[in-house]
Formats: structure tokens, sequence, C-alpha cells
């Protein structure tokens, strides 16, 4: 990273090893100075790596998107064994991998990207009984992917582990509105509506 010094002498910042850094403390975040070079550090590695060549207008790196689906398969195959910590690794390193995608890329792969993986991660927490970490990755999956019945499905699934019923219930029926014939949402939202009763009688 090239900075003139005429300016970097004037600001709270230094220049070391192409990596900028607070002046004071030579950390990247510095929250005593209040100061974040993260985004800039990561443009700047970014365009570094493309050497000058310019990508073409929402391509999207073949290889990252290999290493991503590696990941995503492997916690597939630790999911479906059961081994659901090492799910949630390896859904976590994939939806890590996801974000480092350049700004100038597909936005609409990485989104595809991060929600699936999202929601595998959810799958995951939501089989090991973290029903507050699964929410916490079904409100971002939602977020992101707003018509996709499965990440309300998963949002559902997570409220009823959190006892909260009736936000379950909403949840699931935004499902079926995505994806009428869905009988796993039926399938949950009757199971849920049955609990209600059950526990209305208690």
């Amino acid at each position: 990273m090239i900075l003139d010094n005429r300016y970097t002498t004037r600001l709270p910042l230094t220049v070391n090893s192409d990596q900028v850094t607070c002046r004071a403390h030579k950390l990247e975040t510095c929250t005593t100075c209040d100061l974040d070079f993260s985004s800039l550090n990561q443009l700047s590695k970014n365009l570094k790596a493309i050497n000058g060549r310019i990508p073409a207008s929402n391509a999207a790196n073949p290889n990252l998107s290999t290493q991503i689906n590696r990941l995503k398969d492997e916690g597939n195959k630790n999911f479906h064994a059961q081994n659901y910590a090492e799910a949630i690794r390896l859904y976590s390193l994939a939806v890590d991998m996801a974000f480092q995608r350049p700004v100038w890329e597909s936005y609409i792969v990485a989104k595809e990207e991060i929600s699936l993986c999202l929601c595998n991660r959810a799958a995951a927490y939501i089989a090991n009984g973290a029903w507050v970490d699964a929410y916490v990755d079904t409100v971002a999956v939602v977020k992101i992917r707003r018509e996709w019945s499965k990440g309300h499905f998963r949002m559902g699934k997570a409220l009823v582990g959190l006892k909260r019923y009736d936000e379950a219930i909403d949840a699931f029926n935004l499902g079926l509105e995505l994806e009428p014939q869905s009988e796993e949402i039926r399938t949950a939202l009757k199971d849920t509506e049955t609990l209600i009763s059950q526990l209305q009688k208690d």
C-alpha cells in the first residue's frame, strides 16, 4: 500500500507492511483512538490480489465458490452424522469465507452463499438446542432472503425452542405463504398449534 507521506504525517495513522494502523497504538482497529481501518486494509488486499486485472462485471471468483461449497458440503455430512459441533464450525468457516468476497463481485452469489450457510448453521444450532444462536442466524437469513421459505421455517423452529410460540406461528405462516405446498412447514405449524392448545389446557 502506497500513501504519500505528505498526507500521512498529518493523519492519526501509519502504513507498515501494506497495512494501515492507528499511529498511537499500531492497531488496525483501535477503540482508544476510535479508528477502524479493517475495511480499507481488506480493500487494499483485494485490489492487490487482482494485480491490475479488472474483473468482469458481477463476476464471482470460482475458486472461492468451490471452497465455500466444499466447507458447506462437509458441514452437511457432519450434520447428517449428528456431529453438530463440527457442522457448526464448518458452516461458520463457509460464512466467514463468503463475507470475504470483494465488493465488485456478484451480490447475488454472496447473498445465496451466506444465507444458505447461515440457514444450515441454524439447523445445527437447533439440533444442538442452542436456540438463541439459531434465532440470531435466522434473523440474518430472513433479512438477506426475505422471500425464502426455509429461513422462516428455521426461524419458527428456533422460536419454538425459545418458547415464543405465537411468533413461531407467524414465522411458519410466512413460510407457508411463500411455499404453500411445503409439508415440512405445515407439519411444524400444526405441531406448534397443538403444543399451544395443550399448554392452555394445563
